[in-house]
C-alpha cells in the first residue's frame, strides 16, 4: 500500500481541501503516514503573496535534498506561477481536479510526471468538505469557492475561478456532521462569505444563515471574510440574522486602503464611505463587537497622503483585529505592470500602521480589566486555553475545560488578548 504525507500552506480554505484531499486517497487505498516514510509528499500550496510563494520552493528543495522523494504540489500557487520548479516536482494539480489525484499518483509511482490544471465546477460542501483542528472544539466549513471581484493585486481568483456557492443542503448536512462529533463553534468560510448566492441571485448568506442557527444544538456560528462591496447589499438582513445568540458579534471587513483613489487602483469598487457605513451599522446594533479589517501598505503609485489616508481610517474606526499585508506583486494580475515600490517603503508603511494599532487597542483591551463575561473554551493550547466572548474577543484560560461554558473576570490584557480568571 502507497502512502502520502501532506503539508498545508496558507488560508483555511486550504485546510478544508487537505482534509478532502486525505479522505479522496484513503478511499482509494492509499495510507497516510509521516513525512520520513511516505512514498510521496503533497504540498498543498497558498500563492496569495510572494513569501509563501519563497517558502515553499525552498521547502520543495529541502524535501529534494533528503532523498528521493516524489512530490506533487497542489493548491493555488502551480496556476499562479505554471512554470514553478517543474524539475523538482513530479506531479502538478489544481484545486479544482483533487477527485483526480489518485490517478495522478499512480502515474508517478510508475514513474512518469503527471500535470493536471483544469478549471471546471466542484462543490466541496457534497464532498463533507470541513476541517477540525486538534485540541479544538470548533469546525472549518466552505460555503463557497471563487469570488464575483476582479481585484487588481489578487491572484486567488487565477486559481479558484469565479464564484460557485456550494449547496445549501450539503453545507447544512456536513454542519449536523460536525455537530454530531462534539463541535461547538462552526467557522464558516470562503474566499468572499457575503457574495454567497450571487451567482444565482435565489438563497444568499442571511437565507443560509437562518436555517443554520435553526439547527438543534448548543453552538457558535463564526463569519468569515467579507468584501464591502458585497456585504453592502445585504447588511440589513445580515445583521438582522446575526443578532441570533448562536452568532458571534464578529465581523472580517477587509478595506485595504483609506483612500478612494488607491482603492480605485485596486478595482476594489467600493468608497471608503461605503466601508464605514456597514461598520457604524454593525456596531450601532450590537453593544460588544470584534472588528476585524486588513490593509495592503506600499501598494503601487500610492502616495503618501493617501496613505496617511489609511492611517486616519485606522483611527477613527479603531478595530480590534488588524492584519497588515506588504504589497506582493503576483504574476498575471494587472497591477503586476505597475511600478513597485522599494521594499523599504513598504516596511516603513507597515511599520506605522503597526504601531498605530498597537497603541489603540491595547489602551482599548486595558479598560476591559475588571469586566466579566461567558465565554465559550475553543481550544486547548500546551499551558492554557483558549476562549471567546460572545464577540468572539480571545481571552486566555490558565484552567478550564475544552467545549464548555464559564463566567470569567479579565484580570489582565495584552494587544491581541484578554487573559481571564474563572469566577
Amino acid at each position: 500500500m502507497s502512502t502520502f504525507y501532506i503539508e498545508t500552506f496558507g488560508c483555511k480554505f486550504n485546510q478544508t481541501d487537505s482534509e478532502l484531499i486525505k479522505r479522496i486517497l484513503k478511499n482509494n487505498n492509499f495510507q497516510e503516514a509521516t513525512e520520513k516514510v511516505a512514498d510521496f509528499i503533497i504540498l498543498n500550496s497558498c500563492g496569495v503573496v510572494e513569501r509563501t510563494e519563497k517558502n515553499i520552493i525552498k521547502r520543495i528543495q529541502e524535501i529534494k535534498k533528503k532523498g528521493n522523494k516524489k512530490i506533487i504540489l497542489a493548491g493555488c500557487l502551480p496556476i499562479i506561477k505554471p512554470n514553478i520548479s517543474k524539475e523538482n516536482i513530479d506531479g502538478i494539480i489544481g484545486p479544482k481536479n483533487i477527485l483526480e489525484l489518485p490517478k495522478v499518483i499512480k502515474t508517478i509511482l510508475k514513474g512518469k510526471k503527471f500535470f493536471l490544471i483544469k478549471k471546471r465546477k466542484l462543490d466541496k460542501a457534497k464532498m463533507k468538505s470541513f476541517y477540525i483542528p486538534q485540541n479544538t472544539v470548533y469546525a472549518i466549513i466552505p460555503i463557497s469557492e471563487g469570488c464575483i471581484s476582479n481585484c487588481s493585486y489578487c491572484a486567488t481568483k487565477l486559481a479558484r475561478g469565479n464564484l460557485e456557492s456550494f449547496d445549501k443542503k450539503a453545507i447544512l448536512k456536513n454542519i449536523k456532521t460536525v455537530l454530531n462529533m462534539g463541535v461547538k463553534e462552526i467557522q464558516l468560510t470562503s474566499q468572499d462569505l457575503t457574495a454567497y448566492g450571487f451567482e444565482k441571485w435565489k438563497f444568499q448568506l442571511p437565507d443560509l444563515l437562518k436555517e443554520i442557527v435553526s439547527l438543534k444544538g448548543d453552538f457558535k456560528i463564526r463569519l468569515g471574510m467579507a468584501n464591502p462591496l458585497t456585504a453592502k447589499k445585504i447588511i440589513n438582513e445580515l445583521i438582522s440574522i446575526m443578532k441570533s445568540k448562536k452568532i458571534y458579534k464578529f465581523l472580517h471587513l477587509p478595506v485595504q486602503s483609506g483612500n478612494n483613489e488607491v482603492l480605485k487602483m485596486m478595482n476594489r469598487n467600493y468608497l471608503v464611505d461605503d466601508f464605514l457605513s456597514i461598520v457604524e451599522k454593525f456596531r450601532k446594533n450590537f453593544k460588544d463587537t470584534i472588528l476585524a479589517t486588513d490593509i495592503i501598505c506600499g501598494f503601487p503609485q500610492e502616495k503618501e497622503e493617501e496613505f496617511k489616508d489609511t492611517l486616519s481610517l485606522i483611527e477613527k474606526i479603531k478595530p480590534e483585529i488588524l492584519h497588515i499585508f506588504k504589497y506582493s506583486k503576483r504574476s498575471g494580475t494587472k497591477a503586476e505592470k505597475l511600478k513597485d515600490f522599494p521594499n523599504r517603503i513598504k516596511k516603513e508603511r507597515s511599520r506605522k500602521l503597526t504601531r498605530l494599532w498597537t497603541d489603540i487597542n491595547l489602551r482599548k483591551n486595558k479598560k476591559l480589566i475588571g469586566k466579566k463575561y461567558q465565554v465559550l473554551v475553543t481550544e486547548k493550547r500546551e499551558n492554557s486555553f483558549l476562549a471567546r466572548t460572545n464577540s468572539y474577543r480571545a481571552v486566555i484560560l490558565k484552567d478550564a475545560k475544552l467545549g464548555e461554558y464559564f463566567n470569567v473576570k479579565i484580570i489582565n490584557a495584552k494587544v491581541n488578548y484578554l487573559i481571564g480568571k474563572i469566577v
